[in-house]
């Protein structure tokens, strides 16, 4: 990989950090705003697929980090060879 690419990727890695944590803290915005409302069944049906949605973004999350702590470990390796 080149360095920009290695550079590209990072950015994409952070960008997609950045929209996942903006994604889990509105969701967990709309769980209580949902909640406070109503607690009608839909009210549960949203709830329950913003937590969902919270676990997916965190599942991506992890991964886009772990992605990016391995690249960065790897980059660090190939320039102190």
């Amino acid at each position: 990989m080149t360095e920009i690419q290695e550079n590209r990727t990072i950015g994409l890695c952070q960008k997609i950090l950045r929209i996942s944590t903006g994604v889990i803290l509105a969701a967990f915005a709309l769980i209580i705003i949902v909640t406070t409302i109503s607690t009608d069944g839909w009210a549960l049906w949203v709830g329950k697929t913003l937590y969902y949605i919270i676990v997916f973004q965190a599942v991506i999350s992890l991964g886009a980090w772990y992605y990016r702590t391995q690249l960065e470990k790897t980059i660090a390796r190939t320039e102190g060879d």
